[in-house]
């Protein structure tokens, strides 16, 4: 008996010392289930503004690109459930034109329509299906001025209340160079996405076929904020639903610092890798879109890859397209603007 109690004691000493119990885990609140934490700071409004390439380039990331704005808009939808907050949304897509579907869910004038609104299943395949140019700097731009004058029109209402507070999230992303824009400098751009960042807004860039964190800083984009995406429909969804991850730890309420390593590895081209913060200078072969018709023959000439504003808008059958003022092509490492 005593030889019994003697080898039981020793084997509850031998389990003890084996498997630790961390001090701190009775403070630690856990249920069955594995939750994200719970914000204190819940918006009253939040504002979210897709803008996607739908240029003939596309093809590959297509489907990808309609899974994942879906995805979008439903993470939104429940948002506004979990916070209470109301939600507006606004969604435009591009080729050598522009288009944004909200307007038709607008209860006001504008392009914004409460998530209440906007059909629970999306029209993505008329919304993104590939075709055209890229008419990428002037859709971002006046995108990005509807997001800003909306963004004062909700502030100003919600000025007195006891909730101010604005979550507002603008993501533009693209697979292309610009080919067809002509009313927006590059300049005009980053001026106005370099203001709404220093309104507190989420401004997120994602690119394909380019360095977007290069590509990103011309237009004003953080680098935090910027991410290349593989133009493969694997790393297009993971791509999709990192940006849907950012903007619903803002939603939350939750300080989020930009793009996450592991966002960025599963988003990332075979070819590329991960902790290099510049591709080598080359363009594209993909860039310059034979699935695009008319394509702008922008002459190239002086460094390699330079681009210039000299071109006779009559050599054009696109018409009148003066392409963005850049001195060297924005997947470079060095950007320079001109005056």
């Amino acid at each position: 008996m005593v030889l019994n109690i003697q080898h039981k004691n020793k084997k509850q000493k031998m389990t003890s010392m084996t498997t630790p119990t961390l001090s701190c885990l009775n403070s630690v609140k856990r249920d069955n289930v594995t939750t994200r934490p719970v914000a204190t700071n819940l918006p009253a409004v939040i504002l979210f503004e897709y803008i996607g390439d739908r240029s003939g380039s596309t093809c590959n990331i297509a489907a990808a690109q309609m899974t994942g704005l879906q995805k979008c808009i439903d993470d939104r939808r429940e948002d506004a459930l979990t916070t209470g907050a109301v939600c507006f949304v606004s969604i435009t897509t591009f080729d050598d034109e522009s288009t944004t579907y909200t307007s038709e869910w607008s209860e006001t004038s504008d392009e914004y329509a409460n998530i209440k609104n906007v059909p629970k299943v999306l029209n993505v395949q008329s919304m993104l299906e590939p075709r055209g140019c890229t008419r990428l700097i002037d859709t971002a731009y006046e995108r990005a001025s509807a997001f800003e004058t909306k963004m004062t029109e909700i502030q100003d209402s919600l000025k007195g209340k006891d909730n101010e507070k604005l979550v507002a999230v603008f993501a533009l992303s693209t697979d292309g160079m610009d080919n067809a824009s002509n009313q927006h400098r590059i300049q005009d751009l980053n001026a106005i996405i370099t203001r709404l960042r220093k309104r507190g807004a989420q401004m997120m860039f994602l690119a394909a076929n380019q360095d977007a964190i290069a590509t990103g800083n011309t237009f004003g984009f953080a680098e935090s904020h910027a991410m290349t995406f593989g133009a493969t429909p694997e790393t297009a969804k993971a791509a999709y639903q990192g940006m849907s991850q950012l903007a619903r730890d803002s939603s939350e309420g939750l300080q989020s610092p930009g793009f996450s390593q592991s966002m960025r590895q599963c988003s990332a081209p075979a070819h590329q890798t991960y902790g290099q913060s510049r591709f080598q200078p080359r363009m594209p072969s993909s860039l310059r879109m034979t699935t695009c018709m008319p394509q702008p023959d922008f002459p190239i000439g002086g460094a390699a890859g330079s681009v210039v504003n000299d071109q006779d808008p009559s050599d054009l059958t696109s018409g009148n397209v003066t392409p963005p003022t850049l001195s060297q092509v924005m997947w470079a490492p060095v950007v320079t603007f001109g005056n």
